[in-house]
């Protein structure tokens, strides 16, 4: 299984597969949808005296990154069809991550790190859509448009189709 891996090539792939992920967050407003704040919930978590943005960067560049090697690692050998399909297929396990254990795990890390009590269960509440560790909030969240789930879901599927698009462990 370490053999097939490629890792300068899982390493590009998730970088790649990450900013493309990002910007398409980021992007939601251009649409008329609220933007996906992932970076800032990440790092704003965290007591340090510096841009919560340059800490979840590095944090999501990283978790993006790491992900693209166990997905080269693990699912991409036995995951069926085409690259491009092998990573939307394993896109959906980060993506069950981030909608049930993200929001819990960033409050937990908000407690721990910074003493602040936690704002919210759920960071992606529509129902609480400016909690601190809300990666979705920055924009009116609302029963239009998709769900933040939904939201997410898209762009964890943009993360793995680049994945494994990018990834190409056959020699070429």
């Amino acid at each position: 299984m370490l053999r097939s891996l490629k890792f300068r090539r899982a390493l590009l792939a998730g970088f790649l597969g990450t900013a493309a992920m990002t910007l398409f967050m980021y992007g939601w407003p251009l649409i008329g949808l609220p933007r996906m704040d992932i970076i800032a919930a990440l790092g704003g978590v965290f007591p340090f005296y510096i841009s919560p943005y340059l800490i979840g960067t590095l944090l999501h560049v990283t978790i993006g990154i790491s992900l693209a090697l166990v997905y080269a690692t693990f699912f991409d050998p036995w995951l069926p069809g085409p690259g491009w399909l092998r990573g939307a297929l394993f896109s959906f396990v980060p993506w069950l991550f981030a909608i049930t254990l993200l929001g819990p795990s960033l409050l937990v890390a908000m407690e721990l790190f910074s003493g602040k009590e936690p704002v919210v269960a759920n960071p992606c509440s529509i129902a609480n859509p400016c909690a601190v560790a809300n990666p979705c909030r920055g924009g009116d969240v609302s029963s239009k448009g998709p769900s933040p789930q939904v939201m997410s879901l898209i762009v964890h599927l943009l993360y793995g189709v680049v994945l494994g698009v990018a990834y190409r462990p056959s020699g070429t």
